[in-house]
């Protein structure tokens, strides 16, 4: 048998359900909450049982007025005579024809690996070289060991060393900074 499909059979529309069931699960639920939330005001305002003092039997505990001005009488308040105690004089030098000299005579150095094989050490510099970084290798005898330090460096400001520990990290790369005179 052959359907229409273009005409729409139309059904009776449905009766909603009546309200008074969803009337009485709510007023019911209501009143449930405010049952308990009364039972509970009545659990926390009611005393433990076996005590039956009343507040005008209890004790009350009166501050101690001596400890009170005594903590107040030993602070001193000298924060004015801390600060110009705190100050750091900047030290400037000038040699002899009045071009100021460097007062920090140091500079920085990264140490990024240190190796027992030299090809080891060669390897990191060579790609610390492709990240555009200033590359050295030193060989170093300890307890008739020798090692190859792979050195970053050297820096004129923690600043540049800084920059250049970022890059590092960036690379995956831990950095041990030192300090070496000029």
């Amino acid at each position: 048998m052959t359907q229409d499909f273009a005409k729409k059979k139309h059904k009776p529309p449905q009766e909603p359900p009546p309200a008074a069931p969803r009337l009485v699960l709510f007023l019911s639920g209501m009143v449930t909450g405010a049952f308990v939330t009364f039972l509970a005001g009545l659990w926390y305002v009611s005393e433990p049982s076996g005590t039956s003092t009343s507040q005008a039997d209890r004790p009350t505990a009166k501050p101690d007025k001596t400890v009170a001005t005594q903590s107040t009488d030993e602070m001193k308040w000298d924060f004015y005579e801390i600060f110009p105690r705190t100050e750091v004089p900047v030290v400037e030098e000038y040699d002899t024809t009045g071009t100021r000299v460097r007062a920090d005579q140091y500079a920085w150095i990264l140490q990024v690996g240190s190796f027992r094989d030299p090809k080891d050490a060669d390897e990191l510099r060579a790609s610390l070289l492709l990240e555009g970084l200033d590359v050295t290798t030193t060989s170093v005898t300890m307890d008739d060991t020798e090692w190859h330090r792979v050195l970053v460096g050297p820096f004129e400001s923690e600043l540049e060393r800084n920059r250049a520990q970022d890059r590092l990290a960036r690379a995956e790369i831990k950095a041990i900074p030192m300090r070496i005179p000029r």
